[in-house]
């Protein structure tokens, strides 16, 4: 008995001294660094999916976006004093086409039907979602970070940036999302939809006659100000943008996009983006970071340009 005790004991010990040692531990990426990698590689190429974009909404909010930022661009370049040029050739360019683009009544009756556009746009691609409640999550964040960074700069640039609190298209387009998702959620009709867009969208065009056209659209509720166009609004907060009718155009363009594309593929012979429009609908598939940081990029390569390399301009 004995002796078997011993020699399990020393078959023990053996199986010990020549057990394989453990193979390496692989350090994996974390999801997060995964995420970001890809979110990184959406920016600069377009079809990243398993599935083909419905690339023309994705051209047409590219164009839209285009347009977008070079308004942002010469609007913020004059504020900040970036067009300070030297050579006659650049100077008069900024007199004779940019500063009077700027102060045109064409730039003044043309943006909010950008905005409109783009807001029934963005209603089309919302129907289309995978995810609508992930979507409202990302815009409900980004919309967050994007006040409290607005009203940082309030504190470090007063003179430029004149008010603690922004309502423009970013907000509404959050708002916007999240009434979607709730309709989604407790399965509200079309014809509802469809029927309440008509009418925020006639309210919020009635309002923007009475402003633009008649300049006679009095209110001074705070809250009720940022539904529709008035003079109190744009008063209380920077580069506004009502709710009103631009949340109409939304859900008027989610009830379209159920409707035409159902299936959730593009309409045109093509079912992938031609080559020479990929810059411009990369441009709309990412939409908002194209409205975020682009113009700061052009700006800030304008800045360098001027201060560093200004003998060229």
């Amino acid at each position: 008995m004995e002796q078997t005790i011993e020699q399990t004991t020393e078959q023990t010990s053996v199986q010990k001294k020549g057990r394989p040692p453990k193979a390496p531990r692989v350090k994996h990426k974390s999801k997060s660094r995964r995420t970001f990698g890809a979110f990184l590689y959406g920016l600069v190429h377009y079809n990243t999916g398993t599935t083909p974009r419905v690339w023309e909404l994705d051209l047409f909010r590219g164009a839209l976006m285009l347009f977008v930022t070079l308004d942002h661009v010469v609007n913020f370049g004059f504020m900040l004093g970036f067009f300070d040029f030297r050579t006659p050739e650049m100077i008069w360019f900024a007199d004779n086409v940019l500063r009077p683009y700027l102060n045109s009544s064409f730039r003044v009756g043309i943006q909010p039907f950008g905005l409109f556009i783009f807001s029934f746009l963005s209603g089309i691609s919302c129907s289309l979602a995978k995810s609508s409640l992930k979507r409202s999550i990302k815009m409900v964040i980004l919309c967050a970070v994007y006040m409290g960074v607005f009203a940082l700069l309030h504190v470090l640039m007063p003179n430029v940036v004149t008010s603690y609190y922004i309502f423009n298209i970013i907000n509404v387009l959050t708002i916007c999302i999240l009434l979607w998702q709730f309709f989604e959620l407790i399965k509200c009709p079309d014809w509802i939809r469809t029927l309440l867009g008509l009418v925020i969208g006639a309210v919020g065009l009635t309002y923007y006659y009475s402003f633009f056209v008649r300049g006679n659209s009095n209110i001074t509720n705070d809250l009720v100000s940022l539904l529709v166009y008035n003079r109190h609004a744009l008063d209380i907060v920077q580069n506004f943008e009502p709710l009103f009718p631009h949340m109409g155009f939304f859900l008027l363009g989610g009830v379209l996009g159920k409707m035409l594309y159902a299936d959730k593929k593009t309409k045109t012979k093509s079912e992938v983006c031609i080559k020479p429009l990929l810059p411009l609908a990369t441009m709309g598939k990412n939409s908002l970071v194209t409205y975020l940081f682009l113009p700061v990029i052009i700006l800030g390569s304008i800045f360098i340009i001027e201060k560093i390399v200004w003998f060229f301009i």
